[in-house]
C-alpha cells in the first residue's frame, strides 16, 4: 500500500507533552488520552489554520484498558459505576475530546482490530484520504509508562512518499527511505 504523508510524529511515555491543554482539561486524562492528544495536536498544528478541520482516524488495540479495569472493580465491589469513569472508558474518548477541543466538525472513526489494529487504522485512513486529507493516530497504553503512539497527516492527490509493507511503514525523503514505524 502506497500513499502520501505530509508529516508524522512518534511518541512514547517519556516525550508526551500536553501542556498545550488548559489545566482543567488535562487533569483527568489517562495515559492513552495524553499520548493521543499529544500526537494529534503535533500533527494538526503542522497544518495551516485553514486546513485544520480534518477527518480523523484513531486506532488503539487496547483502548482505555486501565479505566475499564477500574469500572469492573467499581461494579463488582461497590455495585455502582462512576459516570465520569464510564464516559472516559469508551474507545473513541480521546478522539472525541480532541475534536471538541479543536472545533473539528468533520467525521472521525475509531478502529480496533486486535494485533492488526495499526494496519487496519492506517488502511482506513488511506481509503478516507481519497478525497481529503486525514489525520491518522495510533496509540496504546497498557500502563502509564508504556504509553506510545504514531500519528501522521495523510494527504490526497499527491505522489506517494510512504509505503506500508511487511508490517512496517516506510517514508521516503529525497533519495533516502527509512522505516518510521
Amino acid at each position: 500500500m502506497e500513499f502520501y504523508i505530509k508529516t508524522y510524529c512518534k511518541k512514547n511515555a517519556d516525550d508526551i507533552d500536553v501542556s498545550f491543554l488548559p489545566p482543567m482539561a488535562r487533569r483527568k486524562l489517562s495515559a492513552l488520552d495524553k499520548a493521543a492528544l499529544c500526537i494529534m495536536n503535533e500533527c494538526l498544528t503542522s497544518l495551516e489554520e485553514k486546513d485544520r478541520n480534518i477527518k480523523i482516524v484513531f486506532a488503539s488495540r487496547y483502548g482505555e484498558l486501565d479505566r475499564l479495569k477500574k469500572l469492573v472493580y467499581q461494579y463488582t465491589h461497590e455495585n455502582e459505576v462512576s459516570p465520569a469513569t464510564f464516559s472516559g472508558s469508551v474507545h473513541n474518548s480521546a478522539v472525541g475530546q480532541f475534536s471538541l477541543l479543536n472545533r473539528i466538525t468533520k467525521s472521525y472513526n475509531s478502529i480496533s482490530a486486535e494485533e492488526f489494529t495499526f494496519e487496519a487504522g492506517l488502511t482506513e485512513a488511506v481509503l478516507t484520504a481519497s478525497d481529503c486529507d486525514v489525520l491518522y493516530c495510533y496509540c496504546d497504553a497498557i500502563t502509564p509508562d508504556t504509553a506510545h503512539g504514531f500519528g501522521c497527516i495523510i494527504g490526497h492527490n499527491n505522489k506517494p512518499n510512504a509505503q506500508f509493507k511487511d508490517n512496517r511503514l516506510y517514508f521516503k525523503t529525497g533519495e533516502e527511505t527509512k522505516c518510521i514505524y
